[in-house]
């Protein structure tokens, strides 16, 4: 380039800004007086403080650094632009020549684009925050002198925020009329002028306790100087989809409020999980808020909930304590059976046991036989058998611990009720285990006994002579003492569950391997139909207009693509495009296959008639029943569409992924989100690798990279309802505009129809 080129650029450039070199403006002459302490203050990677700054109230400083050397460094060694614009100094030629070596390489279209959106950004500051080119603001503020300066550094690449700044203040000394910056200030931390630094880092710790997500927390100034806080993070509004959210806490009032509350969210839902869930959710404006039992909670509702739990639980620890009276009670009754019984059986143990020891020898036989004759028996003819005494244990004393009433409550009220609450529950409920294992006692020693009492009563029916008496102790017998008790095992079923957002490229990896061993090429051809704007025919193959419709749509796709020759019924290459040594790439993976044509799957010609046509959506329709029939997912997987209607009995789409889904309708203000609850082996089809592609080279990598659709034949099914919810979902349109969408979802579990 020459040297008239090169100043004629810089010409150009220095009139855009509004600099003659030749009469610099006096206010770029002076030097004021700066003063910081970047040494004092901990080096901070993530901007907290953003302002409007007066453009006149900005001190503009070079340094002969980039952006990531320390600010120790570049502070160090910063100059005034008058140094730079110093061109008859002898000390200063070297810095002019940086000077000029910047305007050259500096872009106009970039500065236009600094300026285009400052103007958005006077209006309001974006709704999250931050902005696209924020980090090309550095900016520094310092608290000695009140001043505000730019550090520029000399060796970065972009200087368009140096020359906006240095173009707006020549503006502003022409036309007297002060103008903002929108920008984060470097280095800056919190103020703390609502609340503390350590009560900014609790409540982001609050924050993510209750969404999952750690938020990002910033100090905003508007141009009067007023401060808002604003928090800004993500959550997950329905299983894994994620929206952006904002906090906006204007006073300190609001600010101590909010924080109180989410302090006491916190501690609810740490120490008492089972009885305090909040759930947050995004309202209309896309600010984020907390519901408890469907209901949005603030600090002043806090009160209100408190009361009416600490009243409910009092209630309820009355009837608790009557339950744990009447259990204890039945435990003790039980008890005392069991150890009568136990006794019982013990005895009869005995006798039965000195019989079997008698039995060995002779002299024992007769000796068992002339003393039991001895033994007395009671009208039943029974043996009575001496009972132990069993003394009775004392009762417990439940002490009733009295709760008073009170105007108001505090944390430490709510969480010693609700512990004492679940002492009562947890023992209630270890009594009735209690119970049931005395009684499953009970009923093995009822079965013991009645086993004894039979033996006993088998003894005495031969003890009616010596000899009879003595053939039936030869016999080699055993009592059965013990009562057998089987306990089925329930084996449940470990099934393979999908995570779209960690399983996504392994399971669809499964699902196109064991799709594409069952479906032979003219299947996929078929199911490949449905992937187009056919399936809307296919649904609906007996309206005329539709049928008509389509036609002429693929007639005009194949024009446009000059693929309908002379001779109708041949084409040099079929389903081939490409020769097989063009290399594409499928995800991460290469391959050599072509891409299916619905032109050559329909197998299109020019002069087709509507009749022919007609002939091969019903075939078509035809096979594609058939396929999904037998189809088969290998895994069990939640499913999903978004439609602005109810769902309908026919072949319906739907998304692996939900944000997909959502996107397809992402300009409505309200939409709803259906999620199907496909079990393995139940009839799906997936819209896998090879259902785009020919697999003629057999290099096709399986998956789905191309969708993550699925077709679904809801005539074959039976769908319950098993959830209903709704949340708000934000959409960032710009840095400053945003826009909410309401989903209302519907969750259904699937039960296969017997006639189809």
């Amino acid at each position: 380039m020459s040297k008239n080129t090169n100043e004629n650029e810089i010409s150009k450039k220095l009139e855009y800004i509004g600099l003659d070199l030749a009469k610099i403006p006096r206010f770029l002459k002076e030097k004021r007086k700066l003063e910081y302490r970047p040494l004092k203050i901990a080096e901070k990677k993530n901007y907290q403080v953003y302002k409007y700054i007066p453009i006149s109230k900005i001190e503009i400083l070079l340094t002969p650094y980039n952006r990531l050397n320390t600010i120790k460094e570049k502070y160090e060694k910063a100059d005034s632009i008058s140094t730079y614009l110093d061109s008859k100094s002898e000390e200063n030629i070297l810095k002019h020549t940086t000077f000029l070596k910047m305007l050259k390489e500096v872009e106009i279209n970039k500065i236009e684009e600094l300026e285009k959106e400052q103007k958005a950004l006077q209006k309001k500051s974006p709704f999250l925050v931050k902005f696209k080119n924020n980090y090309l603001w550095q900016i520094y503020y310092s608290d000695i002198t009140d001043t505000y300066f730019m550090l520029v550094p000399t060796e970065d690449l972009n200087y368009s925020t140096f020359f906006y700044l240095l173009k707006k203040q020549i503006e502003l000394k022409k036309s007297k009329k002060e103008e903002y910056i929108y920008a984060p200030i470097v280095n800056e931390g919190y103020l703390a002028t609502y609340l503390k630094a350590t009560q900014i880092t609790d409540l982001e710790k609050y924050i993510w306790q209750l969404t999952k997500k750690w938020p990002i927390t910033y100090e905003v100034y508007d141009k009067d100087n007023s401060m808002t806080i604003q928090i800004v993070g993500k959550i997950a509004v329905y299983k894994q989809i994620e929206s952006d959210y904002k906090i906006n806490l204007k006073t300190e009032e609001e600010a101590e409020k909010f924080y109180q509350l989410l302090k006491a969210l916190f501690i609810l839902s740490s120490e008492l999980p089972q009885y305090y869930q909040f759930t947050p959710k995004i309202n209309a404006q896309g600010l984020l808020e907390f519901e408890y039992q469907n209901k949005k909670i603030t600090y002043d509702k806090l009160m209100e909930v408190f009361i009416k739990d600490y009243e409910r639980i009092r209630q309820t620890i009355g009837s608790l304590q009557q339950k744990q009276q009447t259990y204890e009670k039945e435990l003790e009754d039980i008890k005392q059976d069991n150890m009568i019984k136990e006794q019982e059986y013990i005895a009869k143990e005995r006798l039965i046991a000195t019989y079997l020891e008698c039995r060995k020898t002779f002299l024992g036989r007769v000796k068992y036989f002339f003393k039991s004759k001895k033994l007395k028996k009671n009208q039943k003819g029974e043996y009575n058998i001496e009972k132990v005494e069993i003394s009775k244990e004392e009762k417990t004393i439940i002490e009733e611990v009295k709760f008073a009433l009170k105007e108001y409550y505090t944390i430490e009220d709510i969480i010693q009720i609700v512990k004492y609450e679940d002492n009562i529950l947890q023992t209630i409920k270890n009594l009735e285990l209690d119970i049931i294992a005395q009684k499953r006692k009970i009923e093995a020693l009822i079965k013991k006994i009645d086993n004894a009492s039979l033996y006993l009563a088998e003894i005495d029916k031969h003890e009616k002579s010596i000899f009879e008496f003595w053939k039936f102790a030869n016999k080699d017998e055993q009592a059965l003492l013990q009562a057998s008790q089987e306990e089925a095992d329930s084996k449940n079923k470990l099934e393979k569950t999908f995570d779209y957002k960690d399983d996504y490229e392994e399971i669809t990896r499964l699902i196109d391997k064991v799709q594409t061993k069952g479906l032979k090429k003219e299947q996929t051809d078929v199911v490949f139909a449905a992937t187009t704007h056919l399936l809307d025919v296919l649904n609906n193959i007996e309206d005329e207009e539709k049928m008509v419709k389509s036609l002429k749509q693929l007639k005009e796709v194949a024009q446009k693509d000059r693929i309908l020759f002379n001779q109708e019924n041949f084409d040099l290459f079929g389903s081939i495009r490409e020769d097989n040594t063009k290399i594409q790439q499928l995800g991460e993976k290469k391959h050599r296959e072509s891409k299916k044509d619905i032109l050559k799957v329909l197998d299109i010609t020019k002069n087709i008639t509507l009749k022919e046509y007609k002939e091969k959506i019903k075939s078509i329709k035809e096979q594609l029943d058939a396929i999904m029939i037998n189809a088969s997912s290998p895994i069990s997987i939640p499913i999903y569409c978004v439609l602005d209607e109810e769902l309908e009995k026919q072949l319906q789409v739907f998304y692996l992924k939900p944000e997909e889904a959502i996107i397809a309708k992402e300009d409505n203000k309200q939409t709803n989100l259906y999620r199907l609850n496909i079990k393995e082996k139940m009839p799906i089809i997936y819209f896998t690798n090879s259902i785009y592609y020919n697999n003629d080279n057999k290099t096709l990598p399986n998956g789905m990279d191309i969708s993550s659709k699925c077709l679904i034949d809801l005539k074959q099914y039976e769908l319950q309802l098993v959830e209903k919810n709704n949340f708000r979902l934000v959409k960032v349109e710009e840095e400053n505009k945003i826009a909410t969408i309401k989903v209302n979802v519907y969750e259904y579990e699937l039960r296969k129809r017997v006639n189809i």
